[in-house]
């Protein structure tokens, strides 16, 4: 993934907190969930739950 060379590593403290990285990793999660290639698992529990609240404030109301 081109996100992996994006995220650096300090020292001893690696960075896998980098937002393209887990963008990109909470896609490839739902995709093998909707293809049934894995065990569909709240997304939550999968360490995205910070991801989640920003999908849901991006999306617009209906009135």
């Amino acid at each position: 993934l081109d996100c992996m060379r994006t995220c650096t590593f300090k020292g001893n403290s690696r960075r896998y907190n980098c937002a393209a990285c887990r963008q990109s990793a909470m896609a490839y999660l739902e995709c093998r969930m909707d293809r049934q290639l894995m065990a569909n698992e709240p997304l939550e529990k999968l360490g995205f739950k910070d991801l989640i609240n920003e999908k849901s404030g991006e999306k617009p109301e209906k009135s």
